[in-house]
């Protein structure tokens, strides 16, 4: 009686080896620099933080401080985390699902982390996704009403609102928040800010820069596409 194969080694992508990854996406916005937020995530002490969480993956919108990232991450020693990044894109969405959870039978991807900065735009967009959230005001924009957006956020509890020169205690924060408020959830007549996030913008930001009641509809605190 011949003896049995012996089994054959589990490939990767199989359902016997998954593919496991964690990542963090970074967005700075399409036209202003913010130089001083990709300066951090890509610092030692940052990525070191990363990699002590098991993030596998750092990917960065860089608008205009593009070519200082290049070179900034061309400078860094080889390490565990992949940091890549890209200038500009259309559409963020793919990016920023990289950043939440997803499992099947080859992949399993665990919820991640997105730091934006403060406008409104990335914002409800980031919270679209399933993942931790950090907003970080970017303070040197004239007219700037990115701080009042993002405490009003954080104060109902959807993100953390991050500063430059901490982000390793926003990030201890944001991991602790495992139970966020439905998006996007009920208006509350006894709030601050009634409409949330839409009355914030809308009495901080003329009708020209949000487009206007004609290019968006109130749901609660959130504001959608007509």
């Amino acid at each position: 009686m011949s003896a049995a194969p012996p089994a054959a080694e589990p490939v990767a992508g199989s359902p016997h080896e998954r593919t496991n990854s964690k990542h963090v996406f970074v967005t700075v916005g399409a036209s202003a620099s913010f130089k001083p937020l990709i300066e951090e995530v890509i610092s030692d002490a940052f990525v070191a933080k990363l990699e002590s969480l098991s993030f596998t993956h750092l990917t960065v919108q860089c608008g205009p401080d593009h070519e200082f990232f290049q070179a900034a991450v061309a400078a860094r020693p080889p390490g565990g985390l992949n940091i890549t990044g890209f200038a500009f894109k259309n559409d963020l969405f793919h990016d920023m699902q990289q950043a939440a959870p997803y499992e099947n039978n080859e992949v399993a991807r665990h919820p991640g982390l997105i730091i934006t900065h403060a406008g409104s735009g990335s914002i409800l967009d980031a919270l679209d996704t399933n993942s931790n959230l950090i907003a970080v005001p970017n303070t040197s924009l004239m007219d700037n009403h990115q701080s009042e957006i993002a405490e009003e956020m954080e104060r109902q509890g959807f993100l953390v609102q991050g500063k430059i020169g901490s982000l390793i205690e926003a990030i201890d924060i944001a991991a602790q928040q495992n139970a966020k408020p439905h998006w996007p959830p009920a208006a509350d007549p006894n709030a601050t800010w009634p409409g949330g996030l839409w009355d914030v913008i809308h009495s901080l930001l003329p009708p020209n820069q949000h487009g206007g009641p004609g290019a968006a509809v109130q749901d609660g605190l959130g504001l959608h596409a007509a």
